[in-house]
């Protein structure tokens, strides 16, 4: 009731106070992010890929569209190697960060992860280390698999912001084996007709892919000098799957492709071909009427980007609570999203907000269950970092990734811990044989007995999946968990605590309590580590090589101490401090399990993985 002497105006101005206080609170939880001609972030003070120059600029990739003269750029490695080729950036001008390696600014952390788009192209995750608020911003993206530029690894994220080329239904991308048949035909009916194909493609990027692919076929192929160019100073930069580039002169042998870029197709180079079909390498091959925009033969959805089940899979992996769509269909994706439920809107502003017609009956595609805050602590980074390891195919990039995380790493014994880890050393030994750690029933217990959870939601998961170890994480996500910062020293004595209970209640009991104070992706980090399979593709050699690139030694030298020793960790401590002379042989009552690094043990586990 309004009292007699309070005015109508009053109360309203006391409503608005307090929803524009309710407002402020909220924003207070997430990380401020403007926009003015490019993405800001106020808090740092730093630009995401803004086309001006500005003071303090994140550069997420090497493509033109995405770069300016900056004072300063933060960038990738390889990014910043082929920003110096391409552009002459000055070296002293950027700070090249390794994928994964944190940076801690301001009271920010900053950590660049691979996006999957060109080779060296990075997305930005920052996270507010007073109350752990983050965002993930993408640049350029694409999920699918690729020859020549790391794969995509997604973290979590309050906020989402994500470029959105391809954000309408209609840009689903054939499946690559489709696309690059099409292209074998392309190639195919153009040499027994008698003409030079010529493929035509983003002269950074889109070009190497094709070549490494013609490469694997065995197709000689003969490059554009603006290609071949960035084609060096990608092998420069350590780019896997390249050949040397053999320069166009504007003659083609019989039986040889032709790469160049697509303004080229018009110029006096590629006109002195006089017998020749040109086909034009873009996703925008999914509109009607491209080949005849383009002035091309054929067009061929051979993309860099992701499209839209790519867009909704990113969303599907970073769980945001708020996205911000950039590029593209910005609006027209965002418009969808919130017909799903979701809280989503251009990043430049001028959404049209939409009636909630049917709104009800399509949130069940929203994501499911409550959103866990991820804690900063060093058991994330290593979770972090198995997921970085496990989703890149690409052997060299696994060791540079490993061999980045154990540099960066503060002491010995985290060192020693996150080693031996990696080398499947979690599961003791008792005589001659081996006990595992965790049952599938154990596990099943535990995972009821934290509040929240049903019996027949975990039957249900299980059935539907082919992975238990990574179902644990579709059921962790559903419930409502308070995440705590975990330290490996932690972890290591939680794992040594477990591994000493002799009864089943007290290890129900103690993995529950465990499993509800970590994120998801720790919980299913922990389950891994129980199990001794962390299933990231880790060869024998993987290791050992990785401590040699970190530390400046030979591996032959580390494999020697690891051997000596007979523990991995204890070898990279040794190689930390340039003493692998003096590994000696290390005597324990109850020793683990000799290194076995492959990363696959799913054959000596109680259950099927």
């Amino acid at each position: 009731m309004i009292e007699p002497n309070v005015s109508i105006s009053n109360v309203f101005s006391s409503i608005a106070a307090w929803r524009l206080g309710k407002l402020a609170l909220a924003l207070r939880s997430v990380i401020e992010v403007r926009f003015h001609r490019g993405l800001y972030l106020p808090e740092i003070d730093l630009w995401l890929d803004p086309r001006d120059a500005k003071p303090r600029a994140f550069v997420s990739h090497a493509h033109a569209d995405h770069f300016a003269r900056h004072e300063s750029v933060v960038c990738s490695e390889t990014t910043a190697m082929l920003l110096h080729s391409r552009f002459g950036t000055a070296k002293n001008r950027m700070e090249a960060l390794a994928f994964q390696v944190p940076l801690v600014v301001d009271g920010f952390r900053l950590r660049l992860l691979p996006a999957g788009h060109i080779p060296g192209s990075a997305m930005l995750h920052v996270t507010r280390l007073a109350d752990n608020a983050s965002l993930l911003y993408t640049g350029d993206f694409k999920t699918r698999r690729s020859r020549t530029s790391e794969a995509v690894n997604f973290l979590t994220a309050d906020t989402l912001v994500m470029e959105t080329t391809f954000g309408l239904p209609g840009y689903e991308f054939p499946n690559p084996l489709e696309v690059e048949a099409e292209i074998l035909r392309f190639v195919r009916d153009g040499f027994d007709d008698g003409e030079t194909p010529v493929l035509l493609a983003y002269s950074l990027g889109k070009a190497q892919e094709a070549l490494a692919f013609l490469e694997e076929n065995g197709i000689p192929t003969l490059l554009h000098p603006t290609v071949a160019a960035m084609t060096r100073a990608c092998i420069e930069a350590g780019v896997p799957g390249l050949p040397e580039p053999v320069e166009f002169d504007g003659h083609a042998p019989a039986g040889h492709v032709v790469i160049a870029p697509p303004h080229a197709v018009l110029k006096d180079l590629l006109k002195g071909l006089k017998f020749k079909r040109t086909a034009m390498l873009s996703g925008w091959a999914m509109q009607p009427g491209a080949g005849f925009r383009y002035r091309v033969d054929a067009m061929i959805p051979f993309s860099d980007h992701a499209d839209h089940p790519g867009l909704m899979e990113c969303i599907q992996r970073v769980r945001p609570r708020r996205i911000l769509t950039v590029h593209g269909f910005d609006k027209e994706f965002a418009a969808e999203l919130r017909s799903r439920g979701m809280d989503a809107w251009s990043a430049a502003g001028g959404d049209q907000l939409e009636l909630p017609i049917q709104r009800p009956a399509q949130r069940r595609n929203a994501p499911r269950g409550p959103w866990h805050k991820r804690v900063v602590c060093s058991f994330a980074d290593f979770s972090d970092l198995c997921r970085l390891v496990g989703e890149t195919g690409s052997r060299i990039a696994k060791i540079r990734f490993l061999a980045a995380y154990f540099k960066g790493l503060a002491d010995d014994s985290q060192l020693k811990c996150a080693v031996n880890w990696l080398a499947g050393g979690c599961r003791p030994q008792s005589g001659t044989k081996r006990d595992p750690l965790l049952d599938v029933s154990t596990l099943r217990h535990a995972l009821v007995s934290i509040s929240g959870a049903r019996d027949e939601r975990f039957r249900e998961i299980q059935s539907a999946g082919k992975n238990i170890v990574h179902d644990v994480r579709s059921i962790l996500q559903e419930l409502q968990l308070q995440p705590d910062a975990i330290d490996l020293a932690c972890m290591t004595g939680f794992i040594d605590g477990f591994c000493s209970e002799s009864g089943s209640m007290d290890r129900i009991q103690r993995l529950s309590e465990r499993l509800a104070t970590l994120h998801p992706a720790e919980g299913e980090t922990l389950v891994k580590l129980l199990t001794c399979d962390l299933r990231i593709g880790l060869d024998s050699e993987c290791i050992p090589d990785a401590i040699a690139s970190a530390f400046q030694a030979e591996p032959a030298e580390v494999q020697r101490a690891m051997r000596v020793t007979g523990d991995p960790g204890e070898a990279a401590v040794l190689a930390r401090h340039s003493r692998l002379a003096d590994a000696r042989e290390i005597v324990v009552e109850n020793p683990g399990v000799p290194a076995d690094v492959s990363g696959n043990m799913a054959s000596q586990l109680p259950f099927s993985l």
